[in-house]
C-alpha cells in the first residue's frame, strides 16, 4: 500500500497555517489538478482527490488538531485519514463553500450546470444619436426594431399544428447528461437535444421548428437628461420572447452624443468661446451669449483680458443623477482689426502718445485715459 503524503506537503502550507491560507491553498490546487483541465491524466486525478482528502482533515480544528498529534493515524478511526470520495460531484458537494454554491467550480471550467428555471429570451441592441440640446431636456425616441416573436401557428413549442414536441429520452428532458471520464464524471450539454431537453420530429412550417419568427416592432426608449456619449439605456422586457416559458429578454439602447457646433462638453458643464473688440475689453460691456435654453446676458467688465474665462451658473447640462446643473463657461478673445478708418487711427495714435507718457497710477491709469478717449 502506498504510503500518504503528508498533508501540509500535500497544499503547501504550514503547519501553523491559518485556515483562511489553508482554504486559499486547496482552492489553488484543486483547480491546477482538475480533472477537465488535465484529461485523461491519471496522477492529476489521484492529486485532485489527494488535496480534497487534506483539505478536508486540515479544515476540521477536532481532526486537525489529532493529526498533528498522531499523523494519518490519528485520522483513521474518523474516517481512515479523510473523506472516501467515489467522484468528483462527492468533493463538489462536500467543498460547496470552496466551489461556490452548487458546485460551481463546473461552470468556472466550461462543464456548466443547468440553472434552475426556463432560459430567458434573447436580449437586443440599438443606437440612438442625440445632439446636446436633447441631452439638457432630455428627450423620447420611437424606435423600429426587428425582432423575434413567437410563432402564432405553433404558439412558440416549433411542433407543427396537431403535434407537440416530444421529451428527449437521452437526457430525460433535462438537456444535459453525464459524461465519465474513469474516475470522474461532469455534466455536458446533450447530444441529441443540444441542450433543449425535447426533440421535434414534426416542425412547424412557419418557423421551421425554431419557435420564432421575424416581425418589425416600435419601442419608444425614454432617455433622461444629462446622458453621456455611450450610456446604455436598458429596456427592460423589450427583447425576444423565450420559448421554453421563461422571461423576456431585454432591449439595450446605447447613446452616442453628437459633436455640437458651438459647445463643448465636460461632465455636466460647458465651454464655449466668445469674440470681443478692443474697445469692449477696454471699456466693459454686456452681450448676449447664446446658450442651449436660448440667450443669456453677460457682463464684460472693463479691462479684461484675452482668454479671460466667465462663469454662467446653471447654464449647463443637467446631472443624471440628479445633483443639480451645470454651468457655461466662457473664454474670451479680444479681436484686433486688420484695417481701421482715418478716425480710428487718430484715436490709436492718440493711444500710443499716452502710452508713453507716465502716469500715476501704472495700467490703471491707462485704461482710464483709454476710456476718457473713446468716450
Amino acid at each position: 500500500m502506498t504510503q500518504k503524503r503528508d498533508y501540509y506537503d500535500v497544499l503547501g502550507v504550514a503547519r501553523d497555517a491559518p485556515e483562511p491560507d489553508v482554504k486559499k491553498a486547496y482552492r489553488k490546487t484543486a483547480f491546477k489538478y482538475h480533472p477537465d483541465q488535465n484529461p485523461g491524466d491519471a496522477q492529476a486525478e489521484s492529486k485532485f482527490k489527494e488535496a480534497a482528502e487534506a483539505y478536508e482533515v486540515l479544515s476540521d480544528a477536532t481532526k486537525r488538531a489529532r493529526y498533528d498529534q498522531f499523523g494519518h493515524a490519528g485520522v483513521e478511526g474518523m474516517g481512515n485519514g479523510g473523506p472516501q470520495f467515489q467522484n468528483a460531484d462527492d468533493i463538489f458537494s462536500t467543498f460547496q463553500d470552496i466551489f461556490g454554491g452548487d458546485g460551481g467550480i463546473f461552470d468556472m471550467f466550461g462543464g456548466g450546470r443547468r440553472q434552475a428555471g426556463p432560459a430567458a429570451g434573447a436580449s437586443l441592441q440599438a443606437r440612438v444619436s442625440l445632439n446636446l440640446e436633447e441631452v439638457k431636456e432630455g428627450t423620447s425616441r420611437k424606435l423600429s426594431v426587428k425582432r423575434r416573436e413567437l410563432c402564432g401557428t405553433c404558439e412558440g413549442n416549433g411542433a407543427a399544428k396537431g403535434s407537440r414536441p416530444e421529451m428527449c429520452t437521452t437526457c430525460g428532458g433535462l438537456g444535459v447528461v453525464m459524461q465519465s471520464s474513469g474516475f470522474f464524471s461532469r455534466r455536458i450539454s446533450c447530444p441529441q437535444c443540444v441542450g433543449k431537453g425535447k426533440i421535434i420530429k414534426d416542425p412547424c412550417g412557419d418557423c421551421t421548428g425554431q419557435g420564432l419568427v421575424k416581425k418589425s416592432v416600435e419601442i419608444t426608449v425614454r432617455i433622461p437628461g444629462g446622458v453621456e456619449d455611450g450610456t446604455e439605456i436598458r429596456c427592460a422586457g423589450e427583447g425576444e420572447p423565450s420559448t421554453e416559458g421563461g422571461p423576456r429578454g431585454h432591449l439595450y439602447c446605447h447613446v452616442s452624443v453628437e459633436a455640437h457646433e458651438h459647445f463643448q462638453r465636460r461632465g455636466r458643464d460647458l465651454y464655449c468661446a466668445w469674440e470681443l473688440s478692443i474697445s469692449a475689453a477696454v471699456l466693459g460691456t454686456k452681450v448676449e451669449i447664446p446658450t442651449l435654453g436660448g440667450r443669456a446676458e453677460l457682463k464684460i467688465p472693463s479691462g479684461t483680458q484675452p482668454t479671460e474665462v466667465f462663469r454662467l451658473k446653471g447654464q449647463g447640462l443637467p446631472d443624471l443623477r440628479g445633483y443639480g446643473v451645470g454651468d457655461l463657461y466662457v473664454q474670451v478673445s479680444v479681436s484686433v482689426p486688420k484695417r481701421i478708418s482715418d478716425r480710428e487711427k487718430q484715436i490709436f495714435h492718440s493711444l500710443a502718445e499716452e502710452e508713453g507718457k507716465k502716469d500715476d497710477g501704472g495700467g490703471r491709469g491707462f485704461f482710464k485715459k483709454v476710456k476718457e478717449i473713446f468716450e
